[in-house]
């Protein structure tokens, strides 16, 4: 049985939808793209980048675990020119999209959380609201790299997203591993396609026009675990 297939959501008794099968028919039907998640998942990387505080020179192993259709390489890859970037995904009809489009970004693994390899640094952006046990994945990312960075929804009020299982404050990885939080402002989970260019920003503009206060963009919350691998010696020149 795959390890999505068995999934329960951690709020119900229902079956999880976010099965290797669901999400190769979103990807390969091409219903992700109909709903402008390209453009979801490049905003959310803009959104975090600066908030990993990597230098531009970091050379180091770079992995993201759920990458979608892989839109998020282009950024990485121009903010981190001698990167090893590497995306993993469970959908294998989005890791072929993801070859296809940016293999020579970057080397593309179709798996779950055992396919990920050890890494400096391992990222993974609105994944794990998806995940039953998230805990638990969490832990084993956690274990195969020096810097674990993950970004979820903040606080998602009932009902939640359909695809979503989980919700997530400042304490919900407290029990694994001290970690570093930053809550902060940003388009998706939700917030795409039409309903957000006339929800939120086409709405935003006369909410100005008439003098009343822009609808809030939704809240992410990123979790920095440092890991379990050692930090290797400094290099010494000369």
């Amino acid at each position: 049985m795959h390890w999505m297939d068995s999934w329960m959501s951690a709020d119900t008794d229902t079956a999880n939808i976010n099965t290797r099968e669901y999400w190769d028919a979103r990807f390969a039907s091409g219903d992700w793209e109909m709903k402008d998640g390209r453009s979801q998942t490049a905003g959310f990387a803009r959104a975090q980048i600066p908030r990993f505080g990597l230098p531009a020179d970091f050379a180091g192993t770079f992995v993201d675990f759920g990458c979608g259709l892989g839109d998020s390489f282009p950024l990485y890859r121009r903010q981190f020119p001698r990167a090893c970037l590497i995306g993993v995904e469970i959908s294998e009809s989005a890791v072929v999209s993801c070859q296809s489009r940016y293999g020579g970004l970057a080397e593309f693994i179709a798996g779950d959380h055992h396919a990920v390899p050890e890494a400096d640094v391992i990222v993974s952006s609105n994944v794990f609201e998806h995940l039953t046990d998230d805990l638990a994945i969490a832990r084993a990312l956690w274990a195969r790299c020096r810097d674990l960075y993950i970004t979820v929804p903040y606080r998602e009020q009932p009902p939640l997203v359909p695809e979503h299982v989980n919700r997530y404050d400042e304490s919900h990885f407290a029990a694994l591993a001290p970690c570093v939080t930053q809550v902060f402002p940003c388009e998706g989970w939700s917030e795409y396609g039409w309903p957000l260019w006339y929800g939120i920003r086409m709405k935003n503009v006369a909410r100005r026009l008439l003098g009343r206060p822009p609808r809030r963009r939704n809240l992410q919350i990123m979790f920095h675990l440092k890991g379990g691998l050692p930090t290797p010696p400094a290099r010494i020149s000369g």
